[in-house]
């Protein structure tokens, strides 16, 4: 025990006992504040300050007895214990001294030994309940964190519940409601008096409540296939001009009966007219958009607007409809949240729209940005890299000898496909002039091949593998190393995937199936190029 770190209050009303103990305390190196009256003893709130306290009463028993009970009353137990020396053993004879919280008594012929023995035990006493509380309180928050926890995963799982049923329940509402509209009005055509106006109005009905439920039928087979990681992506040549030109008369009609003015603004130059992407993916990103963006805007405008801005394409529909606030914007990732009953009474549709423009972005490398503001209107951006169409039909595509060229490199291939495994190989032997590469089916063999030649220039990390995922092997290698490259590559293109490989500490991330030429662009990142003579 450091006996200088262990202050110690010392009270005297008697000399002979205040210079036994003073002589004591200071041979044993104690760190000693003494008093010889009440009055200038601290107040009881600074007491705290002090391990223990030493007493030896005097002529005012009585007063000092009064101390006594208000130190322990406001210190009360082992936390701040209390010797009493008394050589004329007179307090014990008190009919209040029964009544006080005091650790140790000692009367009578009281030495230097018994001194010392008293106030090391106290000390020793008191730092032990010190620690016993200081472990109780520990648990004490360890068990109020795990309650909370505990109550926060048991609401998620009510929510979640909840939300699943109100999905459910929605489904079953957005196939009966278009349903019911074109069985009842088939059994009307089936009259055949009726003719005229009414007639066409009856088909024009039909095929409004049609044209509803093949939107229900594509969303719920769209989000099915995001769910399932089984998202197909074919990359050719996209008219920018054309698709909006043609998505523009799509919409058109339907603006027009709403009352909404409806425009599109292309800032392009020549040069980036023709972008290499799947058209159809960009094409149902602008459609859900489009479809959200009109039947939430009841007056104003609905704009696409299409620029490029530092080697990136992008694509915004902008609107002046309800809006959304900040917490709203949040909920869109999560699975079923963004089927809220408030909005679903009043508007049709299953609201998956925005969860599949998100996925289709990551598919094609891109993001998805909202900003919007309640009764102001919305405006989501997808950006995605800007790859020539004309680039790409003259040659990396169909001509590997006409590919970004890198001088060399030691790869780490980590897939539980063998078929990809060997699709990455050639893809590599076709852009690099020497090439090493060291394959690998899961997470764990990435890790130990990793251990025992951590001198590679760059790792292809698969994200879901048995045995142990990307993920967990991402985290592991960057323990070991922060400089290497690592690219995740997998087949789910969830919003969360990607970010959860950046926390991870991938470097990049490319969606299968993978475009060559965007492959390319990537490893240009990370690789030495070859210098052409």
């Amino acid at each position: 025990m450091n006996q200088a770190t262990e202050p110690i209050l010392f009270y005297s009303g008697n000399f002979q006992c205040k210079k036994l103990v003073e002589t004591t305390l200071n041979e044993e190196g104690y760190h000693v504040m003494s008093s010889s009256k009440l009055n200038d003893l601290p107040e009881l709130k600074a007491l705290s300050y002090f391990h223990l306290i030493l007493f030896c009463p005097g002529a005012d028993i009585k007063a000092e007895i009064q101390y006594l009970q208000e130190i322990k009353r406001f210190h009360p137990g082992e936390s701040m214990p209390v010797i009493i020396l008394d050589p004329a053993g007179e307090m014990e004879n008190l009919e209040e001294f029964a009544f006080l919280d005091v650790q140790d008594y000692r009367s009578n012929a009281i030495s230097k030994r018994a001194i010392r023995f008293a106030v090391d035990k106290q000390l020793q006493r008191r730092k032990v309940t010190l620690e016993r509380e200081a472990e109780l309180q520990r648990l004490r928050i360890e068990k109020n964190k795990k309650n909370a926890l505990l109550e926060e995963v048991s609401l998620k799982a009510q929510e979640s519940d909840r939300l699943k049923t109100a999905f459910l329940n929605n489904i079953s509402h957005e196939l009966r409601t278009p349903m019911n509209g074109i069985l009842g009005f088939l059994e009307y055509l089936e009259d055949p008096q009726l003719e005229g106006d009414l007639k066409e109005r009856f088909i024009k009905n039909i095929r409004v409540s049609s044209d509803r439920l093949l939107n229900t039928l594509q969303d719920l087979i769209e989000i099915s296939e995001i769910e399932a990681g089984d998202l197909k992506v074919k990359f050719e040549s996209v008219d920018i001009k054309s698709l909006i030109d043609f998505i523009y008369k799509l919409y058109l009609p339907r603006a027009t009966a709403k009352g909404i003015h409806l425009s599109y603004h292309i800032n392009l130059s020549d040069e980036h007219l023709k972008v290499w992407s799947d058209p159809n993916k960009l094409k149902g990103v602008l459609i859900h958009l489009l479809n959200n963006a009109l039947k939430f805007t009841t007056k104003g405008q609905v704009t696409i607007q299409v620029q490029f801005n530092s080697g990136r394409l992008l694509m915004s529909v902008e609107d002046s409809g309800i809006g959304m606030n900040q917490n709203d914007i949040e909920m869109i990732y999560q699975h079923f949240v963004q089927i809220e009953e408030h909005l679903t009474r009043k508007y049709d549709g299953l609201g998956l729209g925005l969860s599949i423009c998100e996925a289709y972005s990551r598919c094609l490398n891109g993001d998805l940005k909202i900003e919007s503001e309640v009764d102001e209107g919305t405006k989501v951006s997808l950006s995605i890299p800007f790859i020539s169409a004309k680039e790409e039909d003259h040659g990396a595509q169909n001509l590997p000898g006409q590919t970004i060229r890198f001088e060399r490199a030691k790869v780490l291939l980590v897939d539980d496909d063998p078929i990809n495994l060997q699709l990455l190989d050639k893809f590599l032997k076709d852009s690099v002039e020497h090439l090493e590469t060291v394959r690998a089916k899961n997470g764990v063999e990435a890790v130990e091949y990793f251990k025992q030649s951590p001198d590679f220039d760059l790792i292809l990390m698969d994200l879901k593998m048995p045995l142990m995922n990307g993920f967990e092997a991402t985290q592991i290698i960057r323990q070991i190393n922060q400089e290497v490259p690592i690219i995740a590559q997998t087949a789910y293109a969830m919003h969360q995937d990607k970010e959860k490989a950046l926390q991870e500490g991938c470097n990049d991330y490319l969606s299968k199936p993978l475009n060559k030429t965007l492959f390319y662009r990537t490893l240009e990142k990370y690789l030495l190029k070859l210098k052409v003579s």
